[in-house]
């Protein structure tokens, strides 16, 4: 446990230096000891920072910490660019540069069902009301879109209101891929033009599931790749689900997407452990 939270203080302490952010002399904690304390509680409490901070507190992790409500506005004071910049490091430290396979695909984060949309504080709009086709419910949220690569390392992901498409999710991701890449998809992201331009222009070879009405079909090559690598994105989004509590707890959207993103950095801090 130890090694754990010293190993991530080390990532977000170089990433506070490389930006060359300095607190104040009278912070009781870092910038570094806040970001450790929010990763560390996604990774084993589930965002609870209050069981979190009593934790830290018994076991003493912190040479001091802050109060319940000090500790989590100096969360949210962290700049997004700061987390950001931990994504890409752990990138660094994980991704294979050889690899050009990649799979894309979106799973969805209810913020509240249905039949309490009327006391609803965050989310309250029309685009946050999507469907969950696996599960056949609908549900007031938002989707995680992600790219990652066939080591299920994430590499690219946005969030987009529940009711979003993932083929107009996947325009707006910057798609800052390889040439001659390779994307898998499931049927989704089956649209001909934006297929063509994507090898044209970007040089990515989109794949998406087929269903046996389209014209368009694929060679058994790609077919067979598709039946081989595409169903591991399923494995990764378990892994990351599993981590979540059931209801995430937030009184901004902003806050609840930061718990999201620290799910999925807690996610790539164990994917290092499993490496080292």
């Amino acid at each position: 446990m130890l090694s754990r939270i010293v190993g991530v203080y080390c990532v977000c302490d170089e990433v506070v230096k490389a930006l060359n952010i300095k607190d104040d002399v009278q912070c009781k904690m870092t910038s570094a000891e806040v970001m450790t304390f929010a990763l560390m509680s996604a990774m084993i409490y589930r965002c609870d920072y209050k069981t979190t901070r009593l934790v830290s507190l018994a076991h003493r992790y912190f040479p001091k910490i802050l109060s319940h409500s000090q500790i989590v506005r100096r969360i949210h004071q962290i700049p997004d660019q700061v987390w950001y910049l931990v994504f890409q490091a752990l990138q660094l430290l994980l991704r294979d540069k050889n690899n050009k396979c990649f799979i894309v695909d979106s799973f969805p984060v209810k913020a509240y069902e249905n039949h309490k949309s009327f006391r609803a504080r965050i989310f309250r709009g029309k685009e946050f009301h999507g469907y969950t086709a696996s599960k056949k419910q609908y549900f007031f949220g938002i989707k995680v879109h992600m790219i990652i690569d066939s080591d299920g390392v994430p590499v690219e992901f946005s969030f987009s209101p529940g009711s979003q498409s993932d083929i107009e999710s996947l325009r707006n991701l910057p798609l800052c891929l390889p040439e001659n890449s390779v994307l898998l998809g499931d049927k989704a992201y089956t649209d001909y033009s934006f297929e063509d331009s994507l090898k044209i222009f970007q040089g990515i070879h989109l794949i998406p599931k087929r269903k046996d009405s389209h014209k368009r079909q694929h060679p058994p090559e790609d077919e067979l790749l598709l039946s081989k690598r595409r169903n591991y994105i399923e494995t990764v989004f378990s892994s990351i689900v599993s981590k979540m509590p059931r209801w995430i707890r937030a009184r901004t959207e902003r806050g609840f997407c930061l718990k999201i993103f620290l799910f999925i950095l807690s996610y790539m801090f164990g994917l290092l452990d499993s490496t080292s």
